[in-house]
């Protein structure tokens, strides 16, 4: 490459170009939380918003230690936008959960820097469970996967959503 079409402006701590500099899209790494009042399960993607994965199952706890938790998270997968699913009924009305989740929600807006989101998570667990069905995964093994593989498939649905827009 010649000298003249080199990347100018600020350089990073390996000598080279930061990455904005070099035209590459902003990390679109977004992390997916299925808040439920035993179990929290949480997926993360790329950071080109391509390849989603389950990422784990938590038991949700207390409001404050979940949150904290997932700050925690959110920080050590540099992630910068996190998408929370939110439980309505089919009618579109609050349920006994909303409340809840719109609580952490706000907690965690207030403990990351992150833009926080809420995204319809309507029929991700049913969704999970027939995945898990299709699969062939013992029943029992079920509860250790479905919530983070709901969350996945939240965060599958938010990110084709946005790439829609």
């Amino acid at each position: 490459m010649p000298a003249d079409s080199l990347p100018t402006g600020p350089v990073g701590a390996s000598g080279m170009p930061e990455e904005r500099d070099l035209g590459l899209p902003p990390s679109q790494r977004t992390l997916a939380v299925d808040w439920g009042g035993k179990r929290t399960g949480l997926a993360v993607c790329d950071e080109l918003g391509l390849l989603v994965r389950p990422l784990a199952v938590w038991p949700t706890g207390s409001r404050k230690s979940l949150v904290a938790r997932v700050a925690a998270l959110i920080t050590k997968e540099q992630v910068v936008r996190c998408v929370v699913g939110l439980s309505r009924r089919l009618d579109g009305s609050d349920n006994q959960a909303t409340a809840q989740i719109l609580a952490f929600v706000e907690a965690l807006r207030r403990a990351t820097p992150v833009e926080v989101i809420t995204w319809n998570e309507r029929l991700t667990s049913v969704a999970a469970e027939d995945w898990l069905r299709e699969q062939g995964i013992p029943r029992e093994r079920w509860k250790s996967r479905q919530d983070a593989i709901a969350a996945a498939i939240l965060l599958e649905d938010f990110l084709a959503a946005q790439a829609r827009r």
